[in-house]
Parts: structure tokens; C-alpha cells; sequence
């Protein structure tokens, strides 16, 4: 039986702590149930427009939908209630300032990212029923050591600053602020989860279980402070940038039986050495990559596990040998399982999903046709253009074009290595600025119908006209920003002029209006007029239906959402002009394969193939 994880005291404390904050509305008020706030389709929640501190979602709720409250910078408690039996994909991502969090034992399901980023998080507490979970839940949450866990879980187990599944066979992730220097993996670890050991603060030497077969892609990279890694004989692969961005690592033992090594493996690690033996693979791969090798061990490889409060190992039998009782977790990280995440997906949604998912399995690009031996060459169209094709007997040959590789970072990091104006704070304690609108500075004023922007402004930001009243706007030459749903769900804005020097349109800028509405509701014609392009040649929005798309010439960025939900899509022409590719820009295109161009592509922000068959690890560079 597993050992309680936390003392009765601790649990008390951390009720009374959610409590006092929700009743009392510390830092700020509290949503009641029918705040308008918060934007709820059925019973999923979808999004949460508020600014308080400590919220209550309404107990009508039964799934958070995914990134509903994604970004939302000033959340640092929330209360959910027993109707809650979801979270999403992303739900609180980057929420920096939520504190803890309670999972209630009706929650059932809880998706990957779920916490991602919530830097300030320091305690969780996971009921007893949660059985789906979800890849990196935990990622980047900087203050987090420990979790509770009820006792009465089967599915998960909580050890040493880590979660695990029910029987220990599963590592899903080593908590970033774990304490201690040491971190030796329990016997029974079979696998581990892509992010396993992403960003940890404090330890220094790994050892892995001589059950570990495989370092999986992202496994162990941006490991903040882990130096050594010790891998057993059992492993045979170490698959994409397992080890990657790593400053700290000074040296992995690589056992001979290691007979395949990613090229990009140790890529942004380079004070990285390699243990192993001559005439091994690692050797190979070391000598071919100018990673110095040596054969002699310079750390020792058997060290004893550590950690503040050192538990002792969970029985995770079951019940012995003959336990029928199944206590692994179903984990979500596959396109499938994160489709059917959300209870409340509409029959249409999943018919089209599931046809989606039909015509991607039985899709065979033309470029990916085995040839028979005599055939030495053939020509073919594939988005317009003719494509000459030697000898493709073997392989697969499509998905993303030879030597396209981008930048594959956050919005914010993109941000910063553009150049652009990030300094600007949207405080609403500054309304009179002369460079920028601040956020929400006309949320909701019905009666706002016309607006002249200044000639000095230069940011638009978030949600500064949501739920207005504007009929009309112009946004004049000099900005060059606008920011998350600056004009979302102007219901009666049916005019909208972008001057040239917009560079960013932020996701759901003017998703909602009138405007964008009328616009997708056109016939389609299958040329350039189903392609929405405004400000710096940002294509903004698609109305096409075709298996085969040809990005027009000139367009320089491919915008959040653009071709979101497009099942039908097959591939993508990208023109050489394009340099980036936004968030979540074929996000759900079940069936896009590949893309062809790419030439110019510099930048993709996490989460744009979200859902597809294409990985943005695809386009990483070394």
C-alpha cells in the first residue's frame, strides 16, 4: 500500500488556505457563477476574460478547456468545483502567478501541459480518481518539489519528487524544484515520458533503471542543472535531442549496447562528454560529432538517491502476481487521445475528426509511392507545381523538404529575437499613454461605437476593444502590434482597415467580429481570394477547402489559427517569403502530412502543428 504522502495537517492548511482566498477575495474579487467573465460553451469552459486574483469557476462547468485561462498573468488562486471532471490541453499554461492548486477526486482526466509554466506554483494536491494524464503537466513550474497524492490512487504514484504511473513502470516527470543532489530512478522503471527531466533546479547526477530501453525524444533536455547521467546496459536507442540544451552536462555514460544515437542528441550541450567504450556506436557518434570521448569514468555512477524527507519506496504490487487490478495511468499524448479529451465534443466535431483521422491513414502522398526497380524516374504535380522524382524504391521521402530546419521557440522568446518593442507594460494604471492602448482600456463599453487611434500609437493591447460596441476601425501606419483578442467579439464591427506596418497580430484579435465572419462566409473559390492578407503580409485567415494548398507568394507570415481544424488538408506549398509559422497555425489538420518550400522559414512557434502528423521537433535546429 502506498505510503501517505503528506501529513493530515499539510492538506488541512492548504484547504483553509483556498478557502480563505476565494471567500475573502484576497488580491482581488471573486467570480460569482454568473460573472460574464467567463465564456462557456455547453460545459466546457472555454475561456476566462476576468483579471481577478482568486476565481471560482461555476459549478455548471465539467471540462476547463484547453489554455482557458493560458497567459493569465494575475490568477493566483482558483477554486474548482466537484462538477469538474477534465482539465485540458494548456488550461492554466503560463499562469505565473497561481499559487496552488487543488484536483478534486472527480477529476478524471487532466491534459498535457495542463500547468505548464506556472512558475509561482508550490503545492498540488491530486485526488484519487485522476487515471489520464497528460504529458509535461508540470513543465517549467520552477517552485514545484512535491505533489500530494491520495492514497487511494492506483493509477499514479507520487515518490521522492517525482510522478510516476500506478505501478512504478512509468516515469512521467522529476519535479523541477525537487531537492537534492542525487536522483537514482526506482528498478521497476520501464519508460519515460517526453520533458521527464526538463528543467530541473537542483540536481545534479542521474541514474537510470537497467529496464530503460529508450531515451526518448526531449527526454532529458534543458536539464537546468544536471552535470552527470548514467545509462544502463538495457538501453539500445537515444532518440532526438534527449540530451539537448543542456549548459551544465558534463558527461553521460553511454553502455555499448547503444546502437542508435540521434544526430541531434547532444545539440546546445557543449561541455558534453561521452563514457563508453571503444569501437561502440557512442564511440562512433562522439568521434564523427567532436564530442570528446573517454573510457574512463570520471564520476561515480553509484550514488545513492537523495532528497529533503527521503520517502520510503511505495509497495506498487497490486496486490501480488495475481492482482487482475490494472493500475496503469492512461496517459494523453497521442493526437487521438487528445481529440476525444473534451466530454463535451459536438457529434459533428467528432465525425469530422474521425474522418479527418480516416483519410489521413489511408492518404499516400505521391511522393512517398515505391517505384519498381525499372523505374528510374517520373514527374508529378503536388501544389501546383511539377516535382521530377529519382528513384524513390525506399523510404519515405515527404514531410518536411531536405535542410529546412527554424527556430522552434515560445511567443515571448520570438518576441525578444525579433526585436520588436517588448518593453511596453499594458498597465491599465497608465491609461494615458501616447505609445500604446492598454489592455481591456475599452473592454466591454457598448457604447463605444467609432474610435480614432492616435498617429503615436504603436500597440494595440489584449483585449483593449473585446465586446465593444466599434462599428468601424483604422488602425493607422506606426503600429506595428496587436495583441491577444484586442477586438474579440465585437460582435457589430463590420469595418477593418490594417496599415502596412502591423508585424503582429496577436491569436483571436478579431475572432468574433463581423468583420472576419463575413469574410470566411465567402464562396470558395480555390485561388488567392481565400487567403485573408493584412499589415506586413500576415496571412490572417483561410476560407479554402482544398487537399492541396498553395500559400500565395509575398505572404510573410502564416497567423495563429489560420488553417486550424482544415482536416482535409493534405500539404502545404510554403513561398520563400514566408519566415514564420504563428501558434497553433494547422493546429487539428489531421491529415496534413508534409510541406513543400519552406526556403525562407526562420521561426515556428511552439504548438503550430498541434494535433497533425508533422512534429515541430521536425524543424529544430542543431
Amino acid at each position: 500500500m502506498k505510503n501517505r504522502l503528506i501529513a493530515l495537517a499539510g492538506v488541512i492548511m492548504l484547504g483553509v488556505l483556498a478557502f480563505v482566498g476565494v471567500a475573502f477575495g484576497i488580491g482581488g474579487g471573486v467570480d460569482a457563477a454568473g460573472d460574464d467573465a467567463f465564456r462557456i460553451n455547453g460545459t466546457t469552459l472555454t475561456s476566462y476574460l476576468g483579471t481577478d486574483a482568486y476565481v471560482s469557476i461555476p459549478d455548471t462547468v465539467t471540462v476547463i478547456g484547453e489554455e482557458a485561462f493560458a497567459g493569465n498573468e494575475t490568477l493566483k488562486g482558483v477554486t474548482i468545483p466537484d462538477s469538474v471532471t477534465a482539465i485540458s490541453y494548456n488550461a492554466f499554461k503560463d499562469c505565473t502567478a497561481l499559487a496552488n492548486i487543488i484536483l478534486s477526486d472527480r477529476i478524471t482526466k487532466v491534459g498535457p501541459g495542463a500547468f505548464e509554466g506556472c512558475t509561482a506554483l508550490t503545492t498540488a494536491q491530486i485526488g484519487k480518481n485522476v487515471s489520464s494524464w497528460g504529458t509535461g503537466v508540470f513543465t517549467n513550474c520552477d517552485s514545484l518539489a512535491k505533489v500530494m497524492l491520495d492514497e487511494e490512487n492506483s493509477y499514479l504514484t507520487y515518490y521522492n519528487g517525482a510522478i510516476y504511473n500506478g505501478t512504478m513502470t512509468m516515469l512521467y516527470q522529476v519535479l523541477p524544484a525537487r531537492k537534492g543532489e542525487n536522483y537514482v530512478m526506482p528498478e521497476t522503471v520501464e519508460e519515460m515520458d517526453t520533458y521527464a527531466f526538463w528543467n530541473l533546479q537542483n540536481v545534479k547526477n542521474v541514474k537510470l533503471s537497467d529496464r530503460i530501453k529508450s531515451i526518448p525524444k526531449y527526454a532529458m533536455t534543458n536539464m537546468g542543472s544536471v552535470e552527470n547521467v548514467s545509462l544502463m546496459d538495457s538501453v539500445g536507442s537515444i532518440q532526438e535531442r534527449a540530451f539537448a540544451n543542456n549548459e551544465k552536462l558534463a558527461q553521460v555514460s553511454i553502455p555499448a549496447s547503444v546502437s542508435e544515437i540521434d544526430r541531434t542528441a547532444f545539440s546546445g550541450s557543449p561541455n558534453v562528454k561521452i563514457f563508453t567504450t571503444k569501437a561502440t556506436t557512442a564511440d562512433t557518434f562522439g568521434s564523427e560529432r567532436k564530442i570528446t570521448v573517454i573510457y574512463e569514468k570520471e564520476y561515480p555512477t553509484d550514488f545513492m538517491d537523495s532528497n529533503e524527507d527521503l520517502e520510503e519506496l511505495p509497495d506498487v504490487s497490486g496486490g501480488g502476481e495475481n492482482s487482475t487490478t490494472d493500475t496503469s495511468v492512461t496517459t494523453i499524448t497521442t493526437v487521438t487521445e487528445i481529440e476525444t479529451e473534451t466530454s463535451e465534443e459536438t457529434e459533428s466535431d467528432k465525425n469530422e475528426n474521425e474522418s479527418g483521422f480516416e483519410s489521413a491513414k489511408n492518404y499516400i502522398h505521391p511522393l512517398d509511392v515505391p517505384e519498381s526497380d525499372n523505374v528510374i524516374g517520373k514527374t508529378i504535380i503536388s501544389t501546383g507545381k511539377a516535382v521530377m522524382l529519382m528513384n524513390n524504391h525506399d523510404g519515405q521521402v515527404y514531410g518536411l523538404p531536405d535542410g529546412v530546419k527554424a527556430d522552434v521557440v515560445t511567443e515571448s522568446e520570438a518576441a525578444k529575437k525579433e526585436e520588436t518593442d517588448v518593453s511596453i507594460s499594458y498597465d491599465e494604471s497608465s491609461p494615458n499613454s501616447e505609445e500604446y492602448i492598454p489592455q481591456r482600456k475599452f473592454y466591454k463599453q457598448k457604447s463605444l461605437t467609432n474610435y480614432e487611434i492616435s498617429a503615436t500609437i504603436k500597440s494595440i493591447g489584449r483585449l483593449a476593444f473585446a465586446e465593444s460596441g466599434l462599428k468601424a476601425i483604422d488602425i493607422p501606419d506606426g503600429v506595428t502590434r496587436i495583441e491577444y483578442g484586442a477586438f474579440m467579439s465585437c460582435a457589430n464591427l463590420d469595418t477593418v482597415t490594417i496599415a502596412d506596418t502591423v508585424a503582429t497580430v496577436g491569436t483571436k484579435a478579431f475572432e468574433g467580429t463581423k468583420w472576419l465572419s463575413e469574410w470566411k462566409n465567402g464562396n470558395a473559390t480555390g485561388d488567392e481570394n481565400d487567403f485573408l492578407i493584412v499589415g506586413d503580409s500576415i496571412l490572417l485567415a483561410y476560407r479554402g477547402n482544398s487537399e492541396h494548398v498553395q500559400i500565395p507568394e509575398g505572404v510573410k507570415q502564416i497567423g495563429s489559427e489560420v488553417f486550424k481544424g482544415h482536416s482535409e488538408i493534405l500539404d502545404v506549398d510554403v513561398p520563400v517569403s514566408v519566415t514564420r509559422i504563428n501558434a497553433e497555425a494547422f493546429r487539428n489538420c489531421s491529415s496534413l502530412t508534409g510541406l513543400t518550400g519552406c526556403e525562407g522559414l526562420d521561426t515556428v512557434i511552439r504548438g503550430a502543428f498541434y494535433g497533425t502528423q508533422l512534429s515541430e521537433t521536425n524543424f529544430t535546429k542543431e
